[in-house]
Order: structure tokens, then C-alpha cells, then sequence
């Protein structure tokens, strides 16, 4: 046990719990204070389980914290980790060295990858290299900045795309599953 739960049992207080936390193979995503009924296959869950991921690393099991609890494991759990892998990678392909003007450009690769990833389940690849392709790179750092975004983009929508095949396989295989 923890001092710091020790100290809350003893002050009467009541400990956060966390957003999310990995156990052996077992992912457990705490949804009890999210205002939306748990349903895996709602965009805006399936967003809030993949950033967990990215977050705390893949698991063979994703837990759904909830009064009754939904674990999801098997080629579900490996297709949402695999999805994580994309969006963590396109998430670190950040700006050059923290620069300032670098993260207030609206055209930085977490700003163009928040565009991206705002269309989950379906991402928006093409907005986002319409969006890079009116932008004007100020100097070389700018032009390396774009070019790293547009590697990222291509890096994303080709494993996308790969793992809609694969997926498509699969159901086609088991007859949906």
C-alpha cells in the first residue's frame, strides 16, 4: 500500500484513481467519471482507448473500468494496439527541438496529426496534405518540419490502410467473429 492512500484512509479522504494503468498483460482504462456509456465501437471510446494505450503500452487485455466492466482481448485488443503504435508514432514526430514558433504553427506535426486523428475512425489523410501543401516553409528548419509531417502521414495511411485489409481478411475468414 502506498503512503499516500495510507495517508487519505487515515485523513478520510478518497485517492483519484487513475485514467488508466498496466497491470502484467491487463490494461485497465478507468470510465467511470466519462459522461459516455462505454461502447467500444463508438469513435469517440475507440479515441479515448487508443490514447490510453499509446500512453501506457500494449496489452493482451483492455479493461473498461466501469459498475459493470467490458474486456475486450484477442484480435480486437491486437488491432487497437497495433492502431496505438500508429497514433503514438505520428504523435512523437513533433516539431523541430521544442521550438516556440514550431509549436504555435498551425501546421506543426502534432496540430496536422490532430487533424488527422479527429476523423477517426476514419482519418483524414487528405485534408491534412491539403493543408501542407498551401503552406509556405519559412526556412530550411520549417521545410525539414514538413517534410518529417508528410513521412509521418504516409507512415500512418499505409498501416492504416494495411491493417484494413487485414482486418477485412479476417472477418471474411471467421465470418465476422
Amino acid at each position: 500500500m502506498k503512503i499516500e492512500s495510507i495517508r487519505s484512509a487515515i485523513n478520510g479522504k478518497k485517492t483519484e484513481a487513475p485514467g488508466s494503468e498496466l497491470t502484467e498483460d491487463v490494461l485497465s482504462i478507468n470510465c467511470r467519471r466519462c459522461t459516455k456509456v462505454p461502447d467500444f465501437r463508438s469513435p469517440g471510446c475507440l479515441k479515448c482507448i487508443i490514447y490510453h494505450i499509446s500512453q501506457q503500452g500494449n496489452a493482451g487485455r483492455i479493461r473498461l473500468r466501469t459498475s459493470k466492466d467490458v474486456e475486450l482481448f484477442g484480435p480486437a485488443a491486437e488491432t487497437l494496439c497495433e492502431l496505438a503504435i500508429f497514433y503514438r508514432s505520428t504523435a512523437v514526430g513533433g516539431s523541430m527541438g521544442g521550438m516556440r514558433s514550431c509549436s504555435d504553427c498551425n501546421n506543426s506535426c502534432p496540430k496536422i496529426m490532430d487533424m488527422v486523428w479527429a476523423g477517426f475512425p476514419d482519418p483524414n489523410f487528405e485534408s491534412a496534405r491539403g493543408r501542407l501543401v498551401s503552406f509556405r516553409p519559412a526556412d530550411n528548419r520549417c521545410n525539414a518540419c514538413i517534410q518529417r509531417t508528410y513521412r509521418a502521414l504516409d507512415q500512418a495511411e499505409h498501416g492504416i490502410e494495411n491493417l484494413k485489409k487485414r482486418i477485412s481478411i479476417e472477418t471474411a475468414r471467421t465470418g465476422g467473429v
